[in-house]
């Protein structure tokens, strides 16, 4: 299994999970932006604005989180009608977790 890796851009606001794996295209829902691999599988996830992210999962400092990154984790269930892509961020105090929907089309 691949390390799952990170950057996170305070002057931005932006927090880049990934796998190193080649990246064959993208899919935007709002502030996320999910990579995918050549074979179709769920590699990298970013998400723009992060801190409003994480204050809408109720946390009322998340730059003390997202500056304290320990590890973080990626994991996507797939499904016929969907790719359903699991989140972790683990800091010194606590870890955060969500997850994302994305619709696929089957042909």
């Amino acid at each position: 299994m691949k390390e799952t890796l990170f950057d996170y851009d305070s002057e931005n606001d932006s927090l880049f999970i990934y796998k190193k794996s080649k990246i064959k295209g993208s899919v935007d829902i709002g502030d996320i932006i999910v990579d995918m691999s050549i074979d179709g599988k769920v590699v990298g996830i970013e998400m723009l604005n992060v801190s409003d992210m994480l204050k809408n999962l109720g946390l009322k400092n998340p730059k003390e989180i997202l500056n304290t990154i320990k590890s973080v984790s990626i994991r996507a269930v797939y499904k016929q009608d969907s790719i359903m892509v699991y989140y972790s961020i683990a800091s010194k105090a606590r870890e955060v977790s969500s997850s994302v929907a994305l619709p696929v089309q089957i042909k």
